[in-house]
């Protein structure tokens, strides 16, 4: 019959006890100035292997004799999180992440598009404004035209009407906003099997 492997901790003991072994050798040689065989003495220039060594062998020594832990909660910088709650959190963001909304302003639906503004001067722009189907988030919105990112910092946002500044009025370079939508209270969430 096979042998069986030796269980994990079992040999995360043996590891570090012939790691630690190493350590206590090399202090020996160190002190008694004797010559074994591969073994360098303890020195200024061997002082940081022998001090990884030595963390190697504590980590596997207290992996291998502590019982399984489990981390129920978190405390970072007086923040404590439970596990359970931020494995809700992570579906929570994962919903809000689904619930992205991307709408795109052609000759087909020009009309939703009002020019509030034309420029005064050369290097000015217009300033154009769409009602959204719905009511973004302040700060998520990212208004495209054609493939260039109008300038966040000039937007401005009043429910689900947006204003921002363009290069030109005509549908012939395509608006596009994306945004993520309020969740509104008592809105069925969406979930996927």
């Amino acid at each position: 019959a096979p042998m069986p492997l030796p269980n994990m901790k079992t040999a995360a003991i043996w590891i570090s006890l012939t790691l630690l072994f190493i350590i206590v050798a090399a202090a020996l040689r160190t002190v008694f100035q004797r010559h074994l065989l591969f073994l360098r003495e303890l020195d200024a220039n061997t002082r940081q292997a022998y001090i990884v060594l030595a963390i190697a062998a504590a980590g596997l020594l207290a992996w291998a004799a502590l019982p399984s832990l489990q981390i129920e909660s978190l405390d970072i910088a007086g923040v404590k999180a439970t596990v359970g709650k931020l494995q809700q959190q992570v579906d929570t963001l994962e919903a809000f992440f689904e619930r992205k909304r991307i709408e795109v302003f052609d000759q087909h639906n020009w009309g939703r598009v009002r020019v509030v503004r034309k420029p005064r001067k050369a290097d000015d722009n217009f300033v154009l404004e769409v009602t959204l189907e719905q009511e973004p988030i302040p700060g998520s919105v990212e208004v495209y035209e054609g493939v260039l990112l109008m300038p966040e910092q000039r937007y401005e946002l009043n429910g689900r009407v947006v204003r921002f500044p363009a290069n030109t009025r005509t549908p012939e370079n395509v608006l596009t906003v994306k945004y993520y939508p309020r969740l509104i209270t008592g809105e069925p969430k969406v979930t996927q099997h």
